[in-house]
């Protein structure tokens, strides 16, 4: 892959930075003089002193509290690498809360170097009012960065709180251990795996204790993500060390049940990555004393290269991600975190599941299609489909435990990925749409791999199971907040990549956004921010007084949604499109019994 490429992985950060877009910080502005003194408030580690920001555009000068790198763990340094985050440490005196954190190590989309640091666990917390300016608690936002876990921040110049402001909610935005720090999992006490899914735990522990202190209510915190952070707040959501210390989740393009949210491969991995670092294959316990004495920048020189080589040969999966972790735990020990298949977590009934405000774009994946070197290149899509397998959700065929939760007769012995690959291809490949060339299967395809089918699946599966509630929209507008026309200003081809819902949601450099214009972008920047703000607060997304919106339900016929492009539209289908009905055979096929 051309290290171009990267660029388009890593969502709105590395586009934002692929395209020279100068960033501006915004923490840097003064505020406007209306408040004489910064805000303050006492936490259980000591007093933060933090600063007040305005809305740009507001009419009322509106300015809310701003409070950046704010530590939620101790720094996961020397022996605590790789662990689970421990508690933060007190400090004396007031600390400042201006200024943020380094971000979690990673590679530079402008250098394509490692940068970044071990001492990156840190949140920003925003507030409307602190508590002696509101009598009541407000509803709070708990956000997780995206970037496939290898990339991503949750600075202010990418995801500034603004017009959530207007929202009259609390917004949380977190840094988390990513690539080979957060997700390299060895399943031993030295590498116990899932470091980044435990720091935003440690990160929600925090925010439930501390967050009444900046006028948010620890009762009514919704935790959402895009991408990877899509995938981790369902995690948050499934998993019984923190489902407790929230009441809704909301995820745009992606969830644990993707194939790119879980993998049992991380032996796999550490293999690659044991080649990579020692030119030979060595075992895990070598490998474990290794990565805790190599320096953060030679295991990242070793690690990324793999990681990306990896990325494009199974594009539906990343290398990084949350895993299985099967080790007997010993006394002292952390224990396991993740131990079933999300699949099996969302069917079993005893498994309590949030309410949920879940969607997609219309053409997710149209970035990839360009980042995975297709653009058009019929060679290279012909050795694509001779090499489909690599092209599979892995999730098809159920993980062990799904497979023993449902009691299904073990598929291993007879399955063939030659069975998959030929129906897959006789459906796409073979009969072709006189209307639709191979580029424009290849768009499809990629679609529905990576984001629709398993978008599709997790609606079918709550809304069969009746177990809580579940909002599903589609957002399919491209105009001029929209993040592809920081790359691509012709919106001719219409429709919305991966991502480009953020900028209707955040303040983002580069994009001149504007609070209350008449233009296309703006209203639908307000349709937007009132939705997510309505769902926050209510667990309705509204976009406002006038529009009844139902959740989907047991379905008929299709699955219930909200279209959200020029016009709202309601409508009853497939939300991935017309091969839906052909991967739901395909998954059921390896489900009965």
């Amino acid at each position: 892959m051309k290290r171009k490429h990267v660029c388009w992985i890593a969502t709105v950060v590395t586009i934002v930075v692929c395209v020279a877009v100068a960033t501006v910080l915004l923490l840097q502005t003064p505020a406007a003089s209306v408040r004489k003194h910064p805000p303050t408030v006492q936490v259980q580690e000591g007093v933060l002193q933090g600063q007040w920001l305005p809305v740009s555009g507001a009419e009322d000068a509106k300015q809310f509290a701003a409070f950046t790198g704010v530590p939620y763990a101790h720094p996961p340094v020397g022996p605590l690498r790789f662990k689970a985050p421990r508690p933060p440490l007190q400090w004396n005196g007031t600390r400042d809360a201006t200024e943020e954190s380094a971000d979690c190590w990673q590679q530079s989309s402008e250098t394509f170097e490692a940068v970044g640091s071990e001492d990156c666990l840190y949140l920003n917390v925003y507030s409307p009012d602190l508590p002696e300016q509101t009598q009541k608690l407000l509803p709070v936002y708990f956000f997780i960065h995206g970037g496939t876990f290898l990339f991503g921040t949750s600075n202010y110049s990418w995801f500034g709180p603004e017009f959530l402001m207007m929202q009259n909610i609390v917004v949380v935005t977190i840094k988390y251990r990513l690539n080979v720090f957060g997700f390299l999992n060895l399943d031993n006490e030295i590498v116990p795996g899932n470091a980044g899914i435990k720091d935003q735990i440690a990160a929600l522990k925090w925010v439930s204790e501390n967050i009444a202190k900046f006028g948010g209510d620890p009762n009514e915190i919704t935790v959402g993500g895009q991408s990877a952070g899509a995938v981790s707040a369902h995690w948050l959501a499934l998993l019984p060390e923190s489902r407790d210390l929230f009441k809704r989740v909301l995820l745009e393009s992606g969830s644990a049940l993707h194939s790119f949210g879980y993998n049992e491969d991380n032996f796999a991995v550490a293999d690659d990555l044991g080649r990579a670092l020692a030119n030979k294959t060595i075992t895990i316990a070598e490998l474990a004393q290794l990565v805790m004495s190599l320096p953060p920048k030679d295991l990242m020189a070793a690690s990324m290269p793999m990681a990306i080589q990896r990325s494009n040969t199974l594009a539906t999966q990343i290398p990084y991600a949350p895993s299985i972790e099967r080790r007997v735990p010993v006394v002292g020990g952390e224990k396991p975190l993740i131990t079933n298949s999300p699949e099996t977590l969302i069917i079993d009934p005893t498994v309590p599941q949030k309410p949920m405000f879940v969607g997609m774009n219309n053409r997710e994946w149209l970035a990839g299609y360009y980042a995975y070197g297709y653009g058009g290149d019929v060679n290279f899509m012909n050795y694509r489909i001779r090499t489909l397998i690599n092209l599979l959700p892995k999730n098809i065929i159920p993980y062990i435990d799904t497979i023993e939760y449902l009691k299904l007769t073990d598929v291993a012995p007879t399955f063939q990925w030659s069975d998959v690959t030929d129906a897959v291809d006789h459906n796409y490949f073979r009969s072709m749409d006189m209307n639709c060339n191979l580029t424009c299967i290849f768009k499809k395809y990629l679609d529905d791999i990576v984001i629709g089918v398993d978008t599709n699946r997790l609606v079918d599966l709550r809304s069969s199971s009746k177990l809580s509630t579940t909002y599903v929209y589609r957002f399919s507008l491209r105009s001029d907040y929209s993040i592809s026309a920081l790359v691509d200003p012709d919106q001719s081809a219409g429709g919305a990549v991966h991502s480009d819902e953020l900028g209707y949601i955040w303040r983002m450099s580069g994009l001149r956004q504007k609070l209350n214009g008449d233009d296309l972008a703006s209203r639908t920047l307000q349709r937007m921010t009132n939705m997510w703000g309505s769902y926050i607060r209510t667990g309705i997304p509204s976009p406002d007084n006038k529009f009844t919106w139902q959740p989907t339900e047991n379905r008929v016929t299709g699955i219930r949604f909200l279209e959200i492009q020029e016009e709202l539209e309601e409508k009853d289908e497939d939300i991935g499109g017309p091969n839906m009905p052909f991967w739901f055979n395909l998954y059921q096929q390896y489900r009965k019994k």
